[in-house]
Formats: structure tokens, C-alpha cells, sequence
């Protein structure tokens, strides 16, 4: 029993996730996606993954560099996600948030929620999108609210919504 591509969607845009930035190096400059698809792996050791399109640039990018960021975006940068979800040849410059080089000298947003430096541990496909594991060697956390993708469209978590008990 086969189910319908639709169906699936529908199903799965019901589920609220988080919206990230993943950044890599990129010869002299960078390579950046808006990701929704980001997880925290493990504890021991300290692994993310995120899922990407397995025929983006970001895919060989992070592969060839080693070196990976994860950055949670607020609330209030919607523009931000927007940004790095449009193709990279189409981006107006400069980019509406600075980008940092860390430990790994992965580039970070200066400006977002938190941020995770990770050295590249493996690359596995699953189906059409390639799940890149990557081992934490530094963070960085702030306070806010996160931006939210739920049902095709942003959204922002109000504190009354945080604070439920």
C-alpha cells in the first residue's frame, strides 16, 4: 500500500519545527541554507544532524570542508530564513545578518538564537536528502523566542504558549 505524496505533506506540515541556518565553508567564502530539518543527536558524544537535499550544493560543500554551523533563528528573522532559503545565485548583498568564523572555522550568524560549530562525522543518504552528522565542539546560546515553521508559514512562539505548564 502506496501513500499519496499529498497525503504525506499534508500529514507532515502539521508538525511545528524550528528554523535554522546551516553554514559551511565554500573555497574563499561560504555555503548557507534555511533548514528546518535539524535534530539534537546525542549526548556522548555531542552529535546534530540536519537533513539537506541531497542534490544541493551544501551536501558536497560540508563534505569537502569537514566543518559545519547549525543557527537557530529568533522570533524576528524571518527575513533571515527567507534569505538563505532563496538559491545562492539569486540573494541581493550584502546578507541581512553578519556571519562569524569559530572553532572550526565554520561560518555562524553573530546575530541569532544559538549557534552549534561542529566538525563533519559522516554524511548518510536517505532517499532524496543526505542526513549530515556533525560532532559539537563549541555552542553559543541566547534569550528569546525561536521562529517557528508550521503549516507552510512561519510562526513565533508567544510566552503565554512557552509558559504552559
Amino acid at each position: 500500500m502506496s501513500v499519496p505524496t499529498e497525503e504525506y505533506l499534508a500529514a507532515a506540515r502539521t508538525f511545528p519545527t524550528g528554523v535554522t541556518v546551516v553554514a559551511t565553508r565554500y573555497r574563499d567564502g561560504f555555503q548557507a541554507k534555511t533548514v528546518s530539518a535539524f535534530t539534537s543527536l546525542s549526548l556522548d558524544p555531542l552529535l546534530v544532524g540536519v537533513a539537506i537535499g541531497r542534490h544541493s550544493p551544501m551536501v558536497w560543500a560540508a563534505r569537502a570542508s569537514g566543518v559545519l554551523s547549525v543557527n537557530v533563528l529568533r522570533h524576528d528573522q524571518r527575513g533571515v530564513a527567507d534569505y538563505f532559503a532563496a538559491p545562492a545565485q539569486r540573494r541581493e548583498l550584502p546578507a541581512p545578518v553578519g556571519l562569524l568564523r569559530q572553532g572550526t572555522g565554520a561560518p555562524v550568524l553573530g546575530d541569532c538564537l544559538s549557534w552549534f560549530d561542529c566538525r563533519v562525522t559522516s554524511v548518510v543518504p536517505g532517499g532524496d536528502h543526505a542526513l549530515i552528522l556533525g560532532r559539537v565542539v563549541a555552542v553559543r546560546s541566547g534569550e528569546g523566542r525561536p521562529l517557528v515553521h508550521q503549516g507552510g508559514t512561519y510562526r513565533a512562539l508567544s510566552d503565554e504558549q512557552r509558559n504552559l505548564s
